[in-house]
């Protein structure tokens, strides 16, 4: 689910390392509330215009759901 949270970024899950996207991917993801491009950190999706907007990776699959 969406993890538009704190700065503070949960680490991999022990034993499971996080899994890289493609820059492919990551040029074509965006941001669902700024619109802003995404990076990585580990296992999750910064918005580069926001870096409070963060959303999990989830077995590979970004969860880009924006907040309710």
């Amino acid at each position: 689910m969406l993890s538009a949270q704190s700065s503070a970024a949960p680490s991999p899950t022990p034993g499971r390392p996080a899994v890289a996207l493609s820059d492919d991917l990551l040029e074509i993801l965006r941001c669902p509330v700024s619109g802003s491009t995404l990076r990585q950190d580990g296992d999750q999706l910064i918005a580069t215009g926001d870096p409070s907007l963060r959303y999990a990776i989830e077995r590979g699959v970004p969860k880009l759901l924006a907040p309710r």
